[in-house]
């Protein structure tokens, strides 16, 4: 088993650890897997912090629009301000495997975004009914 196999398995355990005497066992692991192999746990240990940088940043992208769908059709978005499918926008707000890997929003379609929710907020504020 690889340092990086080892590493994964060590942080699936200590997540799902019922005790702090677990915990202690696994920590322990981790300390002598960084004092076998310093490189490959170093490797391993960023690579976690990549991917757990990365799931956070998507729940917040997820969260901060999961008020907007209540309020905003996602599809209407998609449409004038992507012209793609609401099938596309689904697939990157939720992260959805397309070819074989998440779909996520570049920093060019987040920027896109936020000036679609600015112009959806300004023709709503300034919208009047006359009688």
């Amino acid at each position: 088993m690889t340092t990086k196999e080892k590493f994964e398995q060590l942080k699936e355990q200590e997540l799902s650890a019922k005790s702090n005497k677990e915990i202690a066992n696994i920590q322990l692991e981790f300390e002598r897997l960084a004092t076998l192999d310093p490189d490959g746990f170093e490797d391993a240990f960023i690579e976690s912090a990549k991917q757990t940088l990365s799931a956070v940043k998507h729940l917040k992208i997820k969260e901060q629009i999961k008020e907007m769908q209540e309020i905003v059709s996602m599809s209407f978005i998609a449409k004038t301000y992507f012209s793609k499918t609401k099938s596309w926008m689904s697939q990157r707000i939720n992260e959805l495997n397309v070819n074989g890997k998440p779909a996520r929003f570049t920093n060019e379609e987040i920027n896109t975004l936020n000036e679609a929710f600015k112009d959806i907020s300004k023709k709503v504020g300034s919208f009047r009914i006359s009688y």
